[in-house]
């Protein structure tokens, strides 16, 4: 579960930002909320959040800082000594270039609080700690500093086993991530949190997650139940999923090289050889029937434009005249990309229902109906589908989300950029009490919370 995110000299983000899911003492819409025994007594956290402002005002740098955290933490200890960390500071001002930047996480695992921060530059890790709070009480397991041009530590827990686990960590190499590979077990729990409890989704339109929603379906018979029930109340008219693997001719593979991308991401993230068939099975009219003689079904079988029958034999009367029957669409090619969009975002929002996890996403509303935006978001606000406490923090411009009878003030966030440095600035709309009658969304379109582009005259348009 997530506390709060701090970042500092990331991208457009020059000054430290705070991102909080602590739930402010506000007493509206509890059922946004929920407790958890690792909080102090009477705190409670969100359940979702959305981030709100204009393009290019640092919406996505907070979702890509999420991102490049969990890519540090699970994949540095592949560096090899000279390799260069993703360094990203803010570019604005010369004397961010040569600065590190921060990132310090607060997140609760197994009923445990612990904060976890790191500083980097392009050459080396500068600065790591981690702390936690056993029976609620502040303990440190690690602090990893440059002093001087040598490294120094401080261990309070099992120093002899950390000291040697330090001296064969590199220096563009996380003493989280090195000391979890070596089976130290307590940074082991919190390397777990980072791969199996946090998702981030910065890219909500990348064909990989297609993998993911197709990877959910085979795991079992009830991810797939729940996958079809919730694609089924978002109103597509799918009734179920076919997925198939067959192998692919190499001359066919090299001649599908150019078409549909998403087809095409799932071959390369598996066997090369091998083909995803992805069917969806929709409930049709009546068809081409030619009659119906003692309860069967006479049809002529219709065929796509690739001359593929479409309509298979489920057919089923209903009173003497009207039938109904199945029908197949290629995924790929007859589905709409909002349908497309859904799949791909299906998977990672059911799997953290199920397994409690701390999504977050940028661009929820990307080719989606915002009705459905507003489906998605209250399948993690209602507790008894969110059974686990899964968290959702997304990024969005969908402004018919802005509601005060679905966000608390505290769910609603901003980002917007000074105009005087450039850099993005977070707030919440805490900082402005509106009250619980008020219309946001007009309140927000009308520039009262800021974080709207300005539009200037396009002079020689006229």
């Amino acid at each position: 579960m997530l506390i709060e995110f701090s970042i500092e000299n990331f991208r457009s983000i020059k000054e430290e930002v705070t991102f909080s899911l602590l739930a402010s003492p506000d007493k509206s819409l509890e059922k946004n909320t929920f407790e958890s025994e690792a909080l102090n007594k009477g705190d409670r956290l969100l359940r979702t959040a959305a981030i709100y402002g204009a393009n290019a005002s640092g919406k996505s740098n907070m979702v890509m800082a999420f991102g490049t955290l969990r890519e540090m933490v699970l994949n540095s200890m592949l560096n090899r000594p000279g390799d260069l960390l993703v360094h990203t500071p803010f570019k604005l001002d010369e004397g961010c270039l040569e600065k590190p930047t921060r990132f310090k996480v607060v997140f609760i695992h197994n009923n445990v609080q612990y904060v976890y921060g790191v500083a980097f530059t392009g050459e080396r890790i500068v600065e790591e700690f981690l702390h936690y709070y056993p029976r609620g009480r502040k303990s440190l397991i690690f602090e990893r500093k440059v002093g001087n041009g040598e490294q120094e530590a401080k261990f309070t827990k099992d120093r002899r086993v950390q000291k040697g686990i330090l001296d064969r960590t590199l220096d563009n190499v996380l003493y989280l991530s090195s000391s979890a590979q070596q089976k130290y077990e307590k940074t082991m729990e919190v390397f777990r949190w980072f791969r199996e409890e946090l998702t981030v989704i910065q890219k909500a339109d990348h064909p990989g997650l297609m993998d993911y929603t197709v990877e959910l379906l085979g795991r079992s018979e009830e991810y797939k139940k729940l996958i079809l029930k919730t694609l089924v109340a978002a109103d597509l008219g799918i009734e179920d999923i076919l997925v198939e693997y067959r192998e692919l001719p190499f001359e066919s593979f090299s001649s599908k090289l150019s078409g549909e991308q998403g087809w095409l991401s799932v071959r390369e993230s598996r066997n090369k050889s091998e083909l995803v068939d992805i069917k969806t099975v929709h409930r049709a009219g009546i068809g081409n029937v030619t009659g119906i003689e003692n309860g069967n079904v006479n049809r002529i079988g219709s065929e796509n434009e690739n001359g593929n029958e479409t309509v298979n034999e489920e057919w089923q009367e209903k009173g003497t005249e009207k039938v109904s029957s199945t029908v197949q669409f290629d995924f790929y090619e007859d589905e709409s990309e909002g349908t497309k969009r859904i799949f791909y975002l299906i998977g990672p929002f059911i799997d953290a229902l199920v397994n409690g996890k701390t999504l977050v996403l940028d661009e929820l509303d990307l080719r989606m109906h915002p009705v459905l935006c507003e489906y998605l978001v209250k399948l993690f606000q209602d507790p008894s589908r969110n059974k686990k406490n899964a968290q959702l923090v997304f990024a969005t411009h969908d402004v018919n989300l802005l509601d005060l009878n679905l966000f608390r003030r505290d769910q609603v966030w901003f980002t917007e950029k000074d105009p005087g440095t450039g850099s993005t600035e977070l707030f919440s709309l805490t900082e402005f009490s509106p009250r619980r009658d008020k219309n946001i969304r007009k309140g927000y379109l009308a520039g009262r919370y800021g974080a709207l582009p300005f539009i200037g005259a396009a002079e020689g348009l006229n």
